[in-house]
């Protein structure tokens, strides 16, 4: 006699809220914040409630991006042809890199591969480092912050701007300007 061991197949569970927000200018897709109950101010969700945060297309739902598992969700920018989106990830609280993704024929690629980062290096012994999206200046084209704290800088952070060119392919972008500019405080 043979025995089979067959797993049983679930179907997916719909969350308890869910909300589309940061919809792209073409209106084919957005970011779903997935909770697991309704919160008490849907516009300001409170990060506990937070069960995941997906890429999706609209009105499908077919999810792209799994950008978060918990936690408050990013903003996304969008170009203005909808082909580029781009969010900053937090590492903890020390640590928020830049993630870029471009829609390649029916799926969205990331363009920054795993080991690479988008930032102007600094030969400074930075304690805190945070790389946020600014806009797209034109699609391929993004703008971006980043703000270094430094050890014992004693509120001397650094500031700069600068401008990232994505290629074709995955990992092919350079930094085609950086500006050092005045501290926000």
């Amino acid at each position: 006699m043979l025995f089979v061991w067959t797993q049983p197949i679930y179907a997916q569970e719909s969350p308890a809220f869910e909300k589309i927000r940061d919809v792209s200018p073409d209106g084919k897709f957005g970011l779903r914040i997935s909770c697991s109950s309704e919160p008490e101010d849907p516009d300001n969700i409170d990060s506990t409630l937070v069960t995941s945060v997906d890429l999706v297309s609209l009105p499908s739902k077919k999810v792209f991006v799994s950008v978060a598992e918990e936690g408050t969700p990013p903003r996304l920018i969008w170009s203005p042809d909808s082909k580029w989106v781009a969010f900053p990830f937090s590492e903890g609280h020390r640590i928020t890199y830049t993630h870029v993704y471009h829609l390649s024929g029916d799926d969205f690629v990331s363009m920054v591969r795993e080991n690479e980062e988008l930032l102007v290096p600094t030969k400074a012994d930075v304690r805190n480092e945070y790389v946020t999206p600014v806009r797209w200046l034109k699609p391929g084209v993004l703008l971006l912050e980043q703000q270094d704290i430094l050890r014992g800088g004693e509120g001397k952070d650094v500031y700069y701007r600068f401008t990232v060119k994505f290629g074709d392919q995955p990992g092919k972008f350079q930094v085609i300007s950086k500006k050092k500019i005045p501290s926000k405080e």
